[in-house]
């Protein structure tokens, strides 16, 4: 069956699950008793998921501090009771795959996930029967997992502190997961950046306006991504940290937690910042129309440029400081491209969702804040924006507490990092490395109080100029 067979399915067998039926499963799968009150279903795109508070007798398989999920008294805890869509039901391996994953976040590099809690049978994959929209039963399965109170990057105003430690959480994520693999993780998914073209077929589900720049963007992956393909770096990935999936302390500065690895696959590494990346500006413009008036969306409190150098040069920085290797010279040339390829295949895969499913509202979150951060990335091109994004990278990857190496070259002093080789090699290719050089010493010298700020500003007429 090919992705977008699967996808199709995945709408069409979304179980039809009431809130006394949740009740009723949390009971007797898990030995929960729910608090009068307190389930709520919560957003999804082909799964039914309930949060709730409870009690048990089980705190032996139920309760770990690591959890997160406690209360003050010590007695009611909260959870996600999780009821698979009918496809994946079908793939008990690729649940596995998800259990295994989130262990081995949970035991990485300081990135808190979930985990799948044990059935009162002692399986964290249980089974449920529950019918289809067409009424037609099916088995389904089913997954208890600890719910970690805290806001959602949705939910909070879009900084640069955020950003940072976002591109930075993502880079643990990556780190965490370097040594994970799974059959099930290698698989066709219509998400997978990889094969982000596998998506055209759906383009007629989106406004006809809309067709050539999205169709434009999947052209440039054929040209311009796919034949450095052998030269990007692959692994395990989440696949989708977006805004609705990462989870921020109540000041919404820190990111304390990712979840839901029901996209993971075995892909490219830089499609995992990529995703990131495009999911942040999506948020930078929902954001804005949320923040407008009668309908007219105010300015973004950021530009493009500062959210994906803040996200990218803190992943590579951590990746680097984690001892993994940072982004290479074909990642940082085909990350603009990838990035514009998620928000066109949310856009894509989120119209013809929506035509299935009129009433879920969920799936038209990133219609119109996708197409305004997708005309906004396009208006740059891809190679002057990966010539951006890596410079910043190797700037703010010079310590600000330590002078320059300089370096005699044809009777000119000029500032050479030691440690951004790579950067150096890729901007030497755009005929930027010389003004960067200046950027750098610039910089240094004058150590503005804002370094993102003072990149995003010295770096644009730069580059332009280079030209």
């Amino acid at each position: 069956m090919s992705s977008l067979e699967q996808e199709k399915r995945r709408k069409a067998e979304k179980p039809v699950i009431s809130a006394e039926r949740a009740v009723q499963l949390a009971k007797e799968l898990y030995g929960l008793d729910v608090v009068a009150g307190s389930l709520k279903e919560l957003d999804s795109y082909d799964d039914r998921n309930f949060y709730l508070r409870a009690t048990h007798a089980r705190p032996d398989a139920l309760s770990d501090p690591r959890d997160c999920n406690g209360t003050r008294d010590g007695e009611v805890q909260h959870f996600v009771l999780k009821i698979h869509n009918g496809v994946e039901s079908l793939a008990p391996a690729f649940i596995e795959c998800q259990n295994q994953a989130m262990i081995c976040v949970r035991r990485g590099a300081g990135c808190w996930s979930p985990r799948a809690l044990p059935s009162v049978h002692g399986e964290t994959i249980a089974r449920a029967t529950a019918p289809l929209a067409s009424g037609i039963e099916r088995e389904h399965a089913v997954r208890l997992l600890p719910f970690r109170p805290s806001g959602l990057f949705a939910d909070v105003p879009l900084t640069l502190t955020l950003l940072r430690n976002l591109g930075t959480a993502t880079a643990r994520l990556s780190a965490s997961l370097a040594d994970f693999d799974h059959p099930a993780a290698h698989r066709e998914h219509v998400w997978d950046l990889a094969h982000a073209p596998n998506v055209r077929p759906l383009l007629v589900h989106a406004p006809a306006e809309r067709h050539a720049l999205l169709a434009g963007v999947l052209d440039e992956f054929e040209s311009s991504v796919r034949p450095l393909a052998p030269q990007l770096r692959m692994a395990a990935i989440h696949g989708d940290v977006n805004d609705q999936n990462v989870l921020v302390d109540a000041g919404g500065t820190q990111v304390l937690g990712i979840i839901d690895f029901g996209d993971m696959t075995y892909s490219w590494l830089v499609n995992e910042i990529a995703i990131a990346t495009a999911y942040a500006l999506i948020a930078l413009h929902y954001s804005a129309r949320t923040a407008g008036t009668a309908g007219v969306a105010a300015p973004p409190a950021l530009s493009e440029l500062e959210v994906a150098i803040a996200m990218t040069s803190s992943y590579a920085a951590e990746m680097t400081a984690l001892g993994q290797r940072g982004l290479t010279v074909a990642e940082w040339a085909v990350l603009p491209t990838l990035i514009a390829c998620r928000i066109t295949v949310s856009l894509i895969v989120g119209a013809y969702s929506s035509a299935q499913d009129p009433a879920n509202e969920y799936l038209k979150l990133t219609q119109l804040p996708g197409w305004e951060a997708l005309k906004r990335l396009r208006a740059v091109p891809a190679p002057e924006l990966a010539a951006q994004l890596s410079a910043a990278a190797a700037l703010l990857s010079t310590p600000f507490w330590q002078p320059p190496h300089w370096k005699k070259n044809n009777d000119e002093d000029t500032v050479v990092d030691l440690h951004t080789l790579e950067h150096r090699a890729y901007l030497e290719h755009f005929g930027v490395h010389a003004k960067l050089s200046m950027a750098i010493a610039t910089v240094l010298k004058e150590r503005p109080a804002n370094p993102l700020l003072a990149v995003a500003e010295l770096l644009s007429p730069l580059l332009n100029k280079s030209k």
